[in-house]
């Protein structure tokens, strides 16, 4: 093995600006149901759509963290968490937006995905094949939906 360990730092998720369009267009979406629930006479799913809707605009406010990773021969750190190699099934990395996504053992367990903002994709390829198997993952459809919705 070429490398003992690889080190990046990178965001959790990339930074985004949502228009006042999208605050608009959720705002009404909101207003709309919580209207529907109201009529309905059901106060409550009113009162979580407003609650929901709040946090939403709150959590846009948030700046994106930055994160610390570490690759070794026994595992992943995630800032100071360690996740080992013998809790994931395979590894697969993406090229078009740099990521490394690593299927778990668990059935019920999240794909963990990993931006790849500062390292090489190929290295990181390399650097894994000698320690999990190369299977083509990709993230589920509802985080892409979700994604080009600006969530």
């Amino acid at each position: 093995m070429s490398a003992q360990k690889l080190e990046w730092d990178a965001y959790d998720e990339p930074p985004k600006h949502n228009s006042p369009d999208w605050y608009w267009a959720v705002s009404i979406i909101a207003l709309s149901i919580v209207v529907t629930a109201v009529v309905l006479n059901n106060v409550l799913f009113a009162v979580l759509i407003v609650l929901s809707t709040v946090v939403l605009f709150l959590r846009t406010l948030q700046k994106p963290q930055l994160i610390h990773y570490e690759l070794t021969n026994r595992g992943l750190w995630i800032n100071r968490s360690f996740q080992p190699f013998t809790a994931f099934e395979s590894f697969f990395v993406e090229e078009s937006k740099p990521k490394l996504l690593l299927k778990p053992k668990g059935l019920i367990t999240p794909l963990s995905v990993v931006p790849l903002a500062s390292v090489d994709p190929q290295t990181v390829r390399e650097f894994l094949q000698e320690l999990l198997p190369e299977e083509e993952t990709h993230e589920p459809l509802s985080k892409q939906i979700m994604e080009y919705l600006g969530f």
